[in-house]
C-alpha cells in the first residue's frame, strides 16, 4: 500500500502544480475606450507692422502695400474698417483735423481703390477655402490722396481687420 500512498501523493502534487501554473497566466478579460476630441473653430489674422505713405503733394495720391496673413480651420472672409471711435469717417487725421478725402483700400477681390468706411466690408465676394498651417497671404495696397484743403502735417488711421468664419 505504501505504492499506493505515493501514487496518490504524486497525483495531488501534480494537481497542485497544475492549478499553480493554470492560475500564473491567468489575465483579466480586455476592454476598449472611445476618447472623443472636439476641435473648435480658429482663425488668426496676423497683420504686418505699421505701414507709411510717403509725403504726398496736394493734388496727388500717395500709396503703399501692406500685407494680412490669414489661418482658418474652416471657410473664411476677412473684413476691414476704420477704427470707428476715432476715424468714424474713414478719414486719416491730424490731432482732431481730419483729411479731405476717405482713406482707400485694394485688396483681396476689391480690384480698384475703394473708401474704408467705420463699417466692417468683406474683402472677398465669397467666402474662401480653409488654409494650410502656413496661412493665407492677402496682399493690400492703401491709398490717401491729399487736397489743398489738407494743412501740412502728418495724418493717422487705424484700419482693423476681422477674419469670419460663417
Amino acid at each position: 500500500m505504501s505504492n499506493g500512498i505515493a501514487i496518490i501523493r504524486i497525483g495531488a502534487l501534480a494537481a497542485v502544480l497544475v492549478m499553480v501554473v493554470a492560475g500564473a497566466g491567468y489575465g483579466a478579460a480586455g476592454g476598449s475606450q472611445s476618447v472623443t476630441t472636439a476641435a473648435a473653430a480658429g482663425i488668426d489674422i496676423d497683420v504686418s507692422g505699421s505701414a507709411s505713405i510717403g509725403s504726398t503733394a496736394p493734388g496727388a495720391c500717395g500709396t503703399t502695400s501692406s500685407t494680412v496673413n490669414v489661418k482658418s480651420n474652416k471657410a473664411w472672409n476677412l473684413q476691414v474698417r476704420s477704427e470707428p471711435a476715432s476715424y468714424p469717417n474713414g478719414k486719416a487725421k491730424n490731432g482732431g483735423t481730419e483729411m479731405t478725402d476717405a482713406f482707400q483700400l485694394m485688396g483681396g477681390d476689391i480690384s480698384s481703390f475703394t473708401n474704408v468706411t467705420s463699417s466692417y466690408a468683406n474683402l472677398f465676394s465669397s467666402n474662401q477655402a480653409k488654409t494650410t498651417g502656413l496661412g493665407v497671404d492677402v496682399d493690400l495696397d492703401y491709398q490717401q490722396c491729399v487736397e489743398y484743403e489738407d494743412s501740412p502735417g502728418n495724418y493717422t488711421i487705424v484700419i482693423e481687420y476681422l477674419g469670419v468664419q460663417p
